[in-house]
């Protein structure tokens, strides 16, 4: 089931009316759009709420209202490592009013899942740069080990018994899990979550052993200690959880990678469109306060 969740953009009273720029009133008339946008946008999720990029849409979604002047609702259509929102989006009507949040994951989309009736870089066209973000290798408090090295002799020594979560075959945490396993000798076995929440929440109840996950999600069970993080993927370190070494410093730099977040609209959307989205998202992510409560959350936004 589809869920939509609107944000609405605050209305100034008193504002003056968007300058036509030499539009006559045949061609409002004749349902042409002098400004953009003229009505609420769809901004739609390849993912279930919860994880990383819900969290990252709906912190950023409000500013971004307000600065397009204009109503946002978010749509989920989670499946297939975001494809299934991708795919949406591609066969959209290309004029400006249903947006993508895409993950890298979904470039994968050839390789992972050939049936897809869309093609990522044929049918899509990227807008801005929303934010990147490290994988958490995080464990439960059931575990015996002490460190990602301790963690990966377990399995070695065990081999068949310990279960790695992910969020989706194909996803950017999925596929450096694998990555670990090809260069680290780590033996487990792969579950596919649809949701990073859910996952988290068997890691907590012991079902699951670990779980690479995007950190946003995984910070509070980690401040409080419901999970252990053993790793981020990032280059650096993470100012939210300091003490958590590299995957780097782990002695693993071969699964070293961030997470993207971008926004995306349909091949042959209007240059003014693409333009006006662009310079308004980078106008939000200018905001210091944004930008720390992005950082808080786990995500470092563009200079």
């Amino acid at each position: 089931m589809n869920h939509q969740i609107r944000y609405l953009a605050p209305v100034v009273s008193g504002a003056p009316m968007p300058v036509l720029g030499g539009a006559s009133f045949g061609q409002l008339a004749a349902g042409l759009e002098p400004w953009y946008p003229a009505r609420p946008i769809t901004l739609v999720l390849g993912a279930a709420p919860g994880g990383g990029a819900d969290i990252l849409a709906r912190t950023l979604i409000e500013d971004l209202a307000r600065a397009l002047g204009q109503a946002i609702s978010i749509e989920y259509q989670p499946g297939a490592s975001g494809n299934i929102g991708a795919a949406r989006v591609a066969r959209a009507k290309c004029d400006g009013y249903t947006l993508l949040l895409s993950t890298r994951a979904a470039t994968l989309h050839k390789t992972m899942y050939p049936h897809m009736d869309y093609d990522f870089a044929r049918d899509l066209r990227p807008v801005a740069l929303l934010a990147t973000m490290p994988v958490a290798v995080i464990m439960g408090n059931h575990v015996a080990a002490n460190s990602l090295a301790d963690a990966i002799a377990l399995t070695r020594f065990n081999s068949g018994r310990y279960v790695c979560a992910s969020v989706g075959m194909g996803t950017t945490n999925h596929v450096l899990s694998e990555i670990l396993k090809t260069s680290a000798g780590m033996r487990s076995l792969h579950v596919p979550y649809q949701s990073a929440v859910a996952a988290l929440n068997d890691v907590v109840a012991g079902l699951i052993d670990f779980f690479f996950t995007p950190l946003s999600a995984a910070l509070p069970y980690i401040k409080a200690g419901r999970v252990r993080a053993m790793a981020v993927t990032s280059r650096l370190r993470v100012a939210e959880i300091p003490d958590i070494p590299t995957i780097e410093e782990a002695g693993f730099a071969e699964a070293g990678a961030d997470d993207w977040y971008a926004i995306l609209v349909p091949t042959g959307t209007p240059p003014h469109v693409i333009a006006r989205l662009n310079r308004c998202v980078n106008h939000i992510l200018m905001d210091e306060s944004l930008r720390a409560r992005l950082a808080r959350l786990g995500y470092m936004a563009p200079r």
